[in-house]
């Protein structure tokens, strides 16, 4: 599956989550910010989706921890630009392979975000966040 392909299933995913959740939902054009818009109440939120294949070996970890990774901020042909908390209100994330999919405000998200799942779960620690944890869109509007 091409970057594109993967990029677009993860915006029809998150668009059926949404609708799932009781929202209405549609993807947006090409070309702008955001992929997908939600009604809340007739407030529009602008969704950017990002999307990965599979986990990952988390970097500087002695032991192999898996994990997904997400450029977070990348935006433009190359990632050379970056979005700004004017272009969208919330991140969409998705990992193709477990169908898991995390909202975060757009405030929250840093550069680079690094997600587990609960079936990674460090022994014996708390550390680390869960894709699991932010699966409710409405935590990220509130």
């Amino acid at each position: 599956m091409k970057d594109m392909q993967a990029g677009k299933v993860g915006e029809y995913l998150v668009c059926a989550d949404l609708i799932l959740q009781g929202y209405t939902a549609f993807l947006a054009e090409e070309g702008l910010h955001y992929d997908v818009v939600v009604d809340v109440h007739g407030k529009l939120y602008r969704i950017q989706v990002k999307t990965t294949r599979t986990f990952r070996a988390t970097p500087q970890r002695k032991k192999y921890t898996p994990s997904y990774l997400f450029h977070a901020r990348r935006c433009g042909n190359g990632g050379r630009h970056s979005y700004s908390n004017l272009d969208i209100d919330v991140m969409a994330f998705v990992a193709l392979d477990s169908k898991l999919i995390a909202y975060l405000p757009i405030e929250s998200v840093k550069q680079t975000l690094y997600f587990r799942t609960k079936q990674f779960k460090y022994s014996g620690t708390k550390s680390g966040i869960y894709m699991e944890d932010y699966k409710e869109f409405k935590d990220a509007i509130n």
